[in-house]
């Protein structure tokens, strides 16, 4: 059950497409019953309980005509083990003909999950942001000679942050000494980006995080000078997530990244 696709970080699905009547083709979002409707086209195993709904109401640039074809486009960005369900986190959008984003959501399933001991720690190690991914993480930096070399003059707190949880790397010349969800001082700054920015980032085909940050989908929080000092740290802790992404099991991974 664990390697259930649907309920892959990352995995996406999308609905049917609905035709919106002139009532509902400007509503943001549209109608809730066509939402639900939708919504259940994309959740993420078919046992799956919808236990939360968020909707961002910013309305578009435009405006589609009345009888515009609406679909929901839905990927998994978190799933958290429990022990006779799992939660499961959806970032869902809804998207016209065109392709232009009417409004989005992040949604959470309970879902039926049958995991063994092992199963579930795996789903823990692998939760971004939290403190048992960080480690791992710590883990890669210690055996990376670049990450040594681009930190060696530096002392503070680096976080990676999503919108409900972050977790801190405390570095002091070259070497992680602690990770925690906040370190005692606060970090010296914080890249800061939704769960599906993140997503994204980690499973795209390079690291192409400052294009993705001039974009909009990151932005960075506190010292702006030592955030372009370390910027070629934070892309190598980059390279480094997106390896423990790809293959849990590799150590150190050499990506080049340009930085």
């Amino acid at each position: 059950m664990a390697d259930d696709a649907g309920l892959v970080v990352g995995a996406r699905s999308r609905s049917a497409r609905h035709v919106a009547e002139a009532r509902d083709a400007t509503a943001y979002p549209a109608e809730l019953s066509v939402l639900l409707r939708m919504l259940d086209e994309v959740r993420p195993s078919g046992g799956a309980e919808l236990v939360s709904l968020r909707w961002d109401r910013r309305p578009p640039p435009d405006s589609p005509d009345g009888g515009a074809g609406l679909r929901l486009e839905a990927t998994v960005t978190r799933r958290v083990p429990g022990e006779e369900r799992a939660t499961i986190h959806q970032s869902v959008r809804v998207l016209d003909d065109h392709d232009r984003e009417r409004c989005r959501s992040t949604v959470a399933w309970s879902a039926p999950v049958e995991l063994s001991r092992s199963e579930a720690a795996a789903w823990k190690d692998a939760d971004f942001a939290s403190v048992r991914w960080g480690e791992r993480l710590r883990d890669r930096l210690a055996a990376d000679p670049r990450f040594a070399a681009a930190t060696r003059s530096f002392d503070g707190a680096i976080a990676f942050a999503v919108p409900d949880r972050q977790v801190h790397f405390r570095i002091y010349r070259g070497t992680v000494i602690d990770v925690a969800r906040k370190s005692l001082d606060g970090a010296t700054f914080a890249v800061e980006g939704a769960d599906l920015a993140w997503v994204e980032l980690l499973g795209a085909a390079s690291n192409d995080f400052i294009r993705r940050t001039s974009d909009g989908h990151f932005r960075v929080q506190g010292s702006g000078y030592q955030y372009l000092r370390m910027i070629k740290a934070v892309m190598i802790m980059i390279d480094q997530a997106r390896a423990l992404t790809r293959d849990p099991a590799v150590d150190t991974s050499l990506e080049a990244t340009g930085a």
